[in-house]
C-alpha cells in the first residue's frame, strides 16, 4: 500500500493533522465531533499506526463574533464564555479519546504572530483599501458584521449569517444578504474603508494551484471550488471596523485601529499551533490534512489557499506541503444542522457518558457525515452499537474462553491467513489519505468483529492452526481498529498481556508478529448503565 512504510515504500512521512479551531460559545455537541473532531482524531492515529510522523494540533477560535453574540445571548462576559467553553472542550476532547498533540487558546504571543504575519503581507501590498457598506447601528456607534448580521442568502435564500451561506457554501458580504426585519441585515448601510483581500486579483495564483495539484478534492468543495470559480472571485474583508480580535494600525496615527477578520486569521492560527506541537518554527513537513465542515470550505478552498501562496511569494517562512482539505456535510439531529449557537444539539459529553467512549467513537465514525448528510438517531445508534459491537463482541469473548492459556505459536490455517489478508486490505485502503474515510473504517471494524464472531463456534480445539488462527486475526485488531476503538485496542493487548497502547500507536508494519504470552481470555466492559436501550 502506498501510505505503509512496511510495504517497500519510502522513509515515513511528516503528516501534520488539524481540525477547525472550535468557536468557544459552548461545549463539543455530536456534529463537532461526528464531523472534523472525530475524523482528525481517527486519521492522525491511523498515520501512526502506518508508521508516520504526526503532529496534531488546534486551538479555540477566540477572536470570532459568535463568542460576542453568545455572550451577550448569556448575560456573561465574552473572557468567561471562553474560559468555560476551554475548560468544557478540554474535558469533551479527553473523553471521546481525542489523543491532540497540542489543545490551547489564543495568548500574546500567539497575537504577535498573527499581527505579524498579516503586516508582512500588507507591507509587500497583497491587500487593498476599499470603501464598502456595512450595517451600521447609529444608537451603539458600531458597524455590524459576520455573527450579527442575519438575513437570506442572495443566492440560494436560505436564512444566513454575514459571510458563508451554511446551505450552499457561497460566500457573502455583510451588506449582500437579503434584509430581514429586525436583524441587523436591515439597519442602514454607512460606508467605511477596511482592508480586504481581492481573491479576483489574484486568480492566476489560486487557478495555478488548483490546476497543478494532485490532491483530488471530496465532491462538496470541488463544487464550491467550480461554482466560485465561474464567476468573478470576492474580496474578502481582512480587518472590520471594531476593537473586537487582533487589531492593525495599518492606517496610520490617529486613526481607529481596525481588528482581522477571524475568518482568515484560522489559517495563520494553524501555522503557529503546528509550530508549537513540533517544537520548531522551521520544522518541514510532508502533508498537511485538514478536517472541516463544509460551512468553512471556501474559506480553506481560496482564502487559506491564496494567503500560503503569496506569504511563499514574498519570501515569508511557510511551507506549501501536499494539502488535503477533507470536509464533512451536516450531522442532523431530527432534521435540523447541529447548531450550539440556535440551540440544536445534543451534548457530545453527555453522550459519551451515556454509551461509552468506544461505543460513541464507532457509531459515530460509522454515521459520520464525511459526503453527504447523516442523521442522529438515538434509537438507532443504539440499536447499531447492540448489534454490530456489543453483541459480537460478547460473543467472542465467550466464544475464546475456552483458548485461554493457549499460545500463538503455529502457522494459522490458510482460511484464518485469507481472512486476516482481507481484513487488514479493507482497513488500510479506509487510512489511506488520497481515500480516507471513516465510515470504511468503522465498517471494517464492524466486519471483523462479525467473521470472528460468526467462527468462534467452529473453532476446532484440537487443530493448532485454528486456534492460532482465531487468536491472531484477534491480536491483529489491536492494531487496525486502534484508530477508531482504542479501548478495544488496549483490552485486545490486556488479553494477551501485550505492550500498552495508550499514547503508543501500534505499527502496522509488526502486524505479523505475534503476541509473546498466552491467551488469558478477552474482558470486554459493558455499558455503562445510563446507556440508552
Amino acid at each position: 500500500m502506498a501510505d505503509s512504510p512496511g510495504a517497500g515504500t519510502p522513509a515515513p512521512r511528516r503528516v501534520n493533522v488539524t481540525f477547525s479551531p472550535p468557536t468557544p460559545n459552548g461545549d463539543l455537541h455530536l456534529g463537532h465531533l461526528a464531523g472534523p473532531v472525530l475524523n482528525s482524531d481517527i486519521c492522525a492515529r491511523s498515520q501512526k499506526v502506518l508508521g508516520h510522523d504526526v503532529a496534531f494540533a488546534t486551538s479555540t477560535d477566540d477572536n470570532q463574533t459568535y463568542v460576542v453574540t453568545t455572550a451577550e445571548r448569556l448575560g456573561v462576559t465574552p473572557e468567561a464564555l471562553i474560559q468555560d467553553a476551554l475548560d468544557s472542550v478540554t474535558k469533551s476532547l479527553e473523553l471521546a479519546g481525542v489523543d491532540v498533540d497540542l489543545f490551547e487558546r489564543p495568548d500574546d504571543d500567539y497575537t504577535a504572530f498573527v499581527r505579524s504575519f498579516f503586516t508582512r503581507l500588507w507591507e509587500h501590498g497583497a491587500f487593498d483599501l476599499r470603501e464598502v457598506e456595512l450595517p451600521y447601528d447609529p444608537d451603539s456607534g458600531e458597524y455590524k458584521a459576520e455573527a450579527f448580521v442575519t438575513g437570506l442568502c442572495p443566492t440560494c435564500l436560505a436564512h444566513a449569517r454575514a459571510g458563508v451561506c451554511e446551505a450552499c457554501g457561497l460566500y457573502n458580504l455583510p451588506g449582500a444578504l437579503l434584509p430581514v426585519s429586525d436583524t441587523a441585515s436591515a439597519l442602514p448601510r454607512r460606508a467605511v474603508s477596511i482592508w480586504v483581500l481581492d481573491l479576483e486579483r489574484h486568480r492566476s495564483l489560486i487557478t495555478n494551484w488548483y490546476r497543478t495539484t494532485d490532491v483530488q478534492l471530496r465532491p462538496d468543495l470541488a463544487k464550491v471550488v467550480a461554482d466560485t470559480l465561474a464567476g468573478r472571485l470576492p474580496y474578502i474583508p481582512l480587518t472590520y471596523p471594531t476593537t473586537w480580535g487582533i487589531t492593525v494600525e495599518w492606517d496610520g496615527p490617529g486613526i481607529q485601529p481596525q481588528a482581522i477578520n477571524a475568518w482568515p486569521e484560522i489559517y495563520v492560527g494553524h501555522l503557529y499551533w503546528m509550530q508549537q506541537a513540533r517544537l520548531d518554527t522551521g520544522a518541514e513537513y510532508d502533508e498537511l490534512v485538514q478536517f472541516i465542515g463544509i460551512d468553512n470550505g471556501f474559506y480553506n478552498a481560496f482564502v487559506y489557499v491564496t494567503l500560503a501562496l503569496l506569504a511563499a511569494r514574498h519570501g515569508m517562512p511557510v511551507h506549501l506541503p501536499r494539502t488535503r482539505t477533507l470536509t464533512n456535510q451536516y450531522y442532523m439531529l431530527e432534521g435540523r444542522k447541529f447548531s450550539t449557537s440556535k440551540g440544536d444539539v445534543r451534548w457530545a459529553r453527555d453522550y459519551l457518558e451515556s454509551v461509552g467512549r468506544d461505543r460513541a467513537r464507532f457509531v459515530l465514525a460509522l454515521t459520520s457525515p464525511e459526503l453527504q448528510r447523516a442523521e442522529f438517531s438515538e434509537p438507532i445508534a443504539a440499536d447499531t452499537i447492540a448489534a454490530r459491537f456489543d453483541t459480537p463482541l460478547a460473543t467472542i469473548a465467550e466464544g475464546l474462553g475456552a483458548l485461554t492459556g493457549r499460545h500463538v505459536d503455529t502457522t494459522p490455517s490458510p482460511w484464518w491467513d485469507a481472512a486476516l489478508q482481507a481484513s487488514r486490505r479493507r482497513f488500510e485502503d479506509a487510512y489511506r489519505l488520497e481515500n480516507f474515510s471513516v465510515r470504511r473504517a468503522a465498517e471494517a471494524v464492524a466486519l471483523h468483529l462479525e467473521v470472528l464472531a460468526l467462527r468462534c463456534a467452529r473453532i476446532q480445539l484440537d487443530d493448532a492452526s485454528d486456534v492460532c488462527g482465531a487468536l491472531r486475526f484477534l491480536w491483529a485488531l489491536r492494531t487496525l481498529a486502534w484508530p477508531v476503538t482504542p479501548d478495544l485496542a488496549e483490552h485486545i493487548s490486556a488479553a494477551f498481556a501485550g505492550p500498552s497502547t495508550v499514547g503508543k500507536a501500534p505499527l502496522l508494519a509488526d502486524l505479523a508478529v505475534t503476541p509473546e504470552n498466552s491467551f488469558r481470555g478477552l474482558t470486554v466492559p459493558a455499558a455503562p448503565l445510563t446507556a440508552a436501550p
